[in-house]
């Protein structure tokens, strides 16, 4: 992917592009570097066009890449969500003439950039315009980066900016946005203007600045239960509230980190890696390795009780029986009398 860019930013342009996956960031910058390339400033609304394929038949984006250029050389012509390349069930009602496609990959417009946007883990490998496309088009691949893939975008992007960052400060970052390359990309932005004067990104900055998603605060919440941190866990779980976030969604989120530290306890005893872990249960890595730490601290008798005290308050939660608010208090207190006297 990087060396499609490359060849974009030279102007090395290949006349159908095709990119799949579901990773915001790298779809929006290929878009960008394409655009940055064809269109010019003065005459960029007369010569590009951006479809839905769910809203729009597929025959009127060739139509729009067949038309000639107007006060310029190229244009750009952007299409997303060919559902007609894929195996999902879809509502739209629009039928596509796929045979428009089919002759216009055979011939492409000299003069046109066609970009297809599948944000979609894959395609259907069945369907014969797939594999048809797959040849004639030049692939980008749209998938989230493993966790040293993210280290090495966010260190490039540091290393663009003439930037340093602290390691445990790269690693702080990549735990607080999940392993999200958009959502990395997005706080590194606001975290290398804060440190413009020193030109460093410390860990300090990192804990003061980046937006903490819910499900990150529920697994720091986790990290200060272990630590028989209450004032810490009631002070995050207080904050969730403030933030309007229902009770009964925090609980179902704790249970469900619970429910995977128990199934990594039961595979690492079967001599699972975590590499076989993540791959069996469809966790990402980073998470598992994460959790894994986590799990640790628990014995398989804590991790029966805790699922089976969960399980009794998701019931009180969904029948409404006692005061909602207080039902994680409650669970906290009894986790902490429990591994005191463990």
């Amino acid at each position: 992917m990087l060396a499609e860019w490359n060849r974009i930013n030279k102007g090395k342009l290949a006349p159908l592009y095709l990119i799949i996956g579901t990773e915001d960031y790298i779809i929006n910058e290929t878009k960008k570097k394409l655009s940055d390339q064809i269109l010019e400033a003065e005459n960029s609304e007369f010569n590009y066009a951006n479809f839905d394929l769910e809203e729009t038949p597929v025959e009127t984006v060739i139509e729009e890449a067949e038309s000639m250029p107007f006060f310029g050389d190229r244009r750009l012509v952007i299409a997303s969500n060919p559902v007609f390349l894929t195996a999902e069930k879809t509502k739209s009602k629009i039928e596509h003439r796929t045979e428009n496609l089919e002759r216009y990959l055979a011939e492409p417009a000299p003069y046109s950039v066609l970009c297809i946007i599948a944000r979609t883990p894959k395609l259907d490998e069945r369907k014969k315009l797939t594999k048809l496309i797959k040849k004639q088009a030049t692939v980008i691949e749209a998938k989230p980066p493993a966790e040293k893939e993210l280290k090495q975008w966010l260190m490039n992007e540091i290393a663009k900016a003439e930037m340093k960052i602290e390691p445990a400060a790269l690693d702080r970052l990549i735990e607080l946005t999940n392993i999200n390359l958009t959502t990395s990309m997005n706080e590194l932005q606001k975290l290398m203007l804060y440190g413009q004067e020193e030109r460093l990104v410390t860990v300090d900055s990192v804990e003061q600045l980046v937006v903490r998603s819910l499900e990150q605060n529920i697994f720091l919440l986790l990290d200060k239960m272990i630590a028989f941190d209450i004032a810490g866990a009631l002070r995050i779980y207080y904050d969730l509230l403030k933030q309007k976030e229902e009770p009964i969604k925090i609980m179902a989120l704790i249970a469900s980190q619970f429910r995977l530290l128990n199934q990594l306890k039961i595979l690492e005893k079967q001599g699972y890696s975590q590499q076989q872990m993540a791959t069996k249960l469809r966790v990402h890595p980073f998470r598992v390795k994460l959790a894994s730490r986590q799990a640790r601290n628990f014995s398989q008798p804590d991790l029966d009780f805790i699922l089976k005290q969960l399980a009794a308050i998701d019931y009180e939660l969904k029948t409404g029986y006692g005061n909602k608010e207080q039902k994680f208090e409650w669970f906290l207190f009894t986790l902490h009398d429990k591994r005191k006297v463990r």
